[in-house]
């Protein structure tokens, strides 16, 4: 049976991205979002938001509907896939990892992996349909998002 904390979302409240110095120049520095120009960067941000989940809370839950995608800034997360009752650990995430990519595409309806924190874990959300827009407008994201999926489909560790 697992954790409590594995059954509720618990993070906490988001805040915004935009304004805050720091977090706006970790999202400039992604290689994702490097070749996004002003404009877009300044977009993007608009709408991102911080989060910060405790160790054992769960970020988001396979099977679960949802089109973000998440980018870790700090701490250290742990992706786990359900297969035939069994959960096993595929990978872990740190500073810099993007996940969620496969949801925020529009690839799948439903995640496919349950990542959680690991250690405290902050990290900063992207709604879907501005990475659609972004992949649409921007190819090197969107050929970026491609490698990323298809390096996860090679390895058996999607998110």
């Amino acid at each position: 049976m697992l954790p409590l904390c594995y059954l509720f979302r618990v993070a906490s409240e988001p805040r915004a991205v935009w304004g805050d110095l720091v977090a706006s120049a970790f999202v400039e520095a992604s290689p994702l979002f490097h070749t996004l120009d002003q404009e877009a960067r300044s977009d993007l941000l608009r709408v991102a938001e911080m989060l910060v989940y405790r160790p054992g809370e769960v970020v988001v839950r396979q099977g679960d509907p949802g089109d973000e995608l998440f980018l870790v800034r700090d701490g250290s997360a742990a992706v786990q896939i359900e297969t035939g009752g069994i959960s096993r650990e595929v990978a872990y995430l740190d500073r810099g990892a993007v996940f969620g990519e496969f949801a925020a595409s529009g690839n799948s309806p439903v995640r496919l992996a349950t990542v959680s924190a690991r250690t405290e874990l902050s990290v900063i959300r992207f709604p879907g349909a501005m990475v659609v827009a972004l992949a649409a407008r921007f190819p090197k994201v969107g050929k970026l998002l491609e490698a990323l999926q298809a390096a996860r489909q090679r390895t058996g560790s999607p998110r």
